[in-house]
This record gives structure tokens, sequence and C-alpha cells, in this order.
């Protein structure tokens, strides 16, 4: 069976599972990055714990950049045009790689500055972020290319790529972290510097891994082919399809720490059962978001190769393959919520309080898979705009007022505030599922219009080898 001919759910899965292993690899190297510090000393991993808070955003802005750059290598791809995904790929290493450059140099020389934001004033905690985030801050730039290559991979459906690098990443990270954390034999006993820089070390070889790929792939003599003569119908500006991304990515983080200061005020057993109710859902949306882009990837190379009934096909494919996993879930967490509490706590009054939360995470687990699907259709069409509108007026019209009138005003404590956030799947599945069908909508008669048009050109250029084939005749 070809890849072509394989069914569409099973054509999600087969490129959605080794971004899943990254992920998760990714995820298991973050715990045991933690646990490490937190052997070394207290201030260590509280000052780590603060700036990697802020790194977490410049690195969330520079993934963020790169959207245009995933949308644009899938569009290509399925027009058999390697020479646009050059262009693409030429235009966002300005565009990512300048956005990167800047947040590098914050890190280097406002590192102490940005650890006090998170941590307070201490000079200890200011001193250790400040040498963590230096450290650190040349990861800013690889990870930009890391996900530039392989976004061009993924277009290609070769994610194995992409997959073997994280592996190779996160493994060499935790061995990296022990040698220059402790400082075992030779080593030198680096501490929170010592993480940083393992961390950024473990980058640049993920990205020599990548680079070998591309030469096992041919990557470079597949983009020198000549552009293709079919005529670009669709938006290929970098930074018009990346800034919404940027936006929704910084307003998220600033929408997620209102939340918490919604949670904290109702004390601290609310604010600890919340943290691990919003840790699962946290957890899930990124093992869903593995599948949510693997159908972009497809959708995107569908539309980019004229077949929107083929795309059409791999967007409801899509949401039901994230809807059955979605809809199990949801029932074990609904039956089990203390259960699943008790793997983060064992404290009962947390336990408690997030078995409360846990229920009603497991209600927006199906309208997350639902609004996932539908984000895959709006990113793989270049609507990164409309995909900002929906996640900003869920976030700040919806589950924010809704969070803190029934904490706060209508006494319903942490079962209240996550009422809100179930509000606000509720209402981007929604907004999504409206847009998503407009966008596919519009597709049917540009489709047709460029259909006519290559006819026309098909015609007109048969007319003249007719015309040139009589006069040969003569």
């Amino acid at each position: 069976m070809t890849e072509q001919t394989r069914a569409p759910s099973r054509q999600i899965a087969a490129l959605g599972l080794p971004m899943l292993v990254g992920a998760l690899s990714a995820s298991l190297a973050g715990v045991v990055d933690t646990a490490m510090m937190g052997r070394f000393g207290a201030p260590e991993l509280a000052s780590v714990a603060a700036s990697s808070a802020v790194f977490d955003i410049f690195s969330g802005i520079v993934l963020a950049s790169v959207t245009g750059h995933q949308i644009m290598a899938a569009r290509f791809a399925g027009r058999e045009d390697p020479a646009g995904i050059l262009r693409s790929l030429r235009t966002t290493a300005w565009f990512s790689g300048g956005i990167a450059v800047v947040l590098t140099f914050g890190c280097l020389f406002a590192g102490g500055w940005l650890t006090g934001l998170v941590a307070g004033g201490d000079p200890q905690l200011r001193e250790i972020g400040a040498d963590y985030l230096a450290a650190r801050a040349p990861t800013l730039l690889l990870l930009a290319a890391f996900v530039m290559m392989t976004a061009i991979f993924n277009a290609y459906k070769k994610p194995k790529y992409g997959m073997w690098a994280g592996i190779v990443i996160n493994a060499l990270n935790i061995l990296l972290d022990y040698l220059l954390i402790y400082g075992p034999g030779p080593f030198p006993r680096l501490g929170a510097a010592g993480n940083g820089l393992a961390t950024t070390l473990s980058w640049a070889v993920g990205v020599g891994c990548l680079l070998v790929a591309t030469r096992h792939f041919g990557l470079l003599q597949l983009l020198r082919t000549p552009a293709s003569r079919i005529p670009i119908d669709f938006v290929t500006s970098i930074p018009k399809l990346g800034w919404p991304a940027i936006v929704s990515t910084g307003l998220d983080y600033l929408s997620v720490a209102i939340f918490f200061a919604i949670i904290g005020g109702l004390g601290a057993i609310s604010l600890a059962g919340g943290r691990i109710a919003f840790e699962v859902m946290i957890f899930l949306f990124g093992v869903a978001s593995a599948f949510a882009a693997a159908a972009r990837i497809l959708i995107g190379r569908a539309v980019g190769a004229q077949q929107v009934g083929e795309a059409k096909v791999f967007w409801r494919k899509g949401q039901l393959t994230l809807l059955v996993p979605a809809a199990i879930l949801t029932a074990f967490i609904a039956v089990f919520p203390s259960l699943v509490a008790r793997v983060f706590t064992g404290f009962p009054e947390t336990v408690d309080a997030a078995a409360d939360a846990l229920l009603l995470v497991a209600l927006a687990l199906p309208l997350m898979a639902w609004t996932l699907g539908n984000v895959s259709v709006l990113r793989a069409l270049g609507h990164t705009n409309l995909d900002m509108y929906a996640n900003l007026a869920a976030a700040l019209l919806i589950q924010l007022p809704v969070s803190w009138l029934l904490a706060e005003v209508g006494g319903l404590g942490l079962g209240g505030a996550f009422l809100g956030v179930l509000g606000y799947w509720l209402v981007r599945a929604a907004i999504t599922e409206l847009l998503s069908r407009r966008s596919m909508q519009a597709l049917v008669p540009q489709n047709l219009e460029r259909t006519d048009s290559q006819n026309g050109r098909l015609s007109h250029r048969d007319t003249a080898d007719s015309g040139q084939g009589a006069g040969n005749r003569r």
C-alpha cells in the first residue's frame, strides 16, 4: 500500500505519531531537568523556574514566528514547487532569525532583570537567573533553525527526521545536565549555568543531525528545482502569516497568568488543585496537537495540489481521529478524577480540589479535539488571523470574565473558575467551526476559477501549437 492510497486516518496517524514521540521525549527531558536542579539546591531551582518562565515566552514567540513557513512548506509541497519552499525558507530565516536574535540579546544582557520580574528582587536569584539565561540564550537561534528544517521534512511526509533529532536532543540534554550541573570528575560544577549550557549544546547537536538528514534526503538538490509555472493564489507573506500567531501566543501567556491570579485568590489549596488540573489539560493538548499538526500538513498539501475534496476529507478525518480518544479520556477522567489527581499529589484536600476541576477538564476534551481539527484547517489555509481572533475572543471575552464571576462573585470557587475554561473551549469550537466551513466553501469557486484559467491557457497553447503545425505542413 502506497502513501497516497492509505486511508486518511492512517496518513494522519503515520504523520502524527513521530511528532508525538518527539513531544513526549521533550516532556520527559523537562521532568528530569527539573529533578536534577531540585537536587542541586533550592535557590537554583527557584531561579531556574523563574527564568524558565520568561524563556518559555521567548521560545513560544520564536515558534510562532515560524508558523508562516510551516504553512507555506506544506502548500508548496502539494504544488510540487520546491522553489517556493526555498523562498519561504529564506524569508523565514530573516524574519524568525531576526526575532530570535533580539530575544537572544535580551537573555544575554538583561537576564537578571528578566528573572527578577518573576522571582522578585532577591539578588542571589537574579544572579543565578542571569547566568542561566546567558548560557541558554543561543537555543533560541537553534530552535528557529530546527523548526524551519523540520517544517520542510514534515511537508514531504518525513517526520522521522525531526523525531530522531528530537530524541537525540533530549537524551543528550539529560546526560549533559548531569555532567555540567554536578561536575563529576573533570567536568566543571556549573549548577544553573550548566543546566542552560547543556540545553544549548544539545540543540546544537540536534540541528547538526538535521543537517545530516538534509544530505541523506537530498533536500538541497530538491530545493534547486525550477519554480512551478502554476500561478500562486495564496498569501505568501511570512510576516503576515506569522504576526497573528505571535500576538496570540503572547496574549495566551497573559491570559493564563490572569487565570491563575483568579485561582490564587481562592487560596493555596485551590491554586494547587487548579495547577494539577490545568497541567493535565495542557499535556493532553500537547498530545492532540501532534495529530492536529499532521492534519494541517495533509490539508495544506491537498489544497496546494488543488484537491479541495481531499482537503475536506482530511479535515473531518482529523477531527474524528482526535475526537475518539478524547471521548475515551473524558469517560475515564470523569469516572476516576481522584485517581488522576493522586498521580500528582497525595494530600487529600488538594486531591479533592483537583478532582473537582478535572471533571470540567474532562468535559472540555471533546471540544478541544473539535477545535484543534478546525484550527488545522484555518492554519493550513493561511488564515492565522482568524485563528487568533477565535482564540482571543474565547479567552478574553469568555474564559476570564466567566471564571472571575463564577469563582469570586458567584462563590463557586475552583469549579466556577474551570467552568470558564469549559466555556472557552465551547466558544472557540463554535467560532472555529463556522470559520472553517466558510473558508472551505470559499475554496470551491477559487478552484473552479483556477481550472477555467488553466483550461483557457491550455486551449490557447493548443491553438498555437496547431497553427505552428499547420505552418510546418505548408
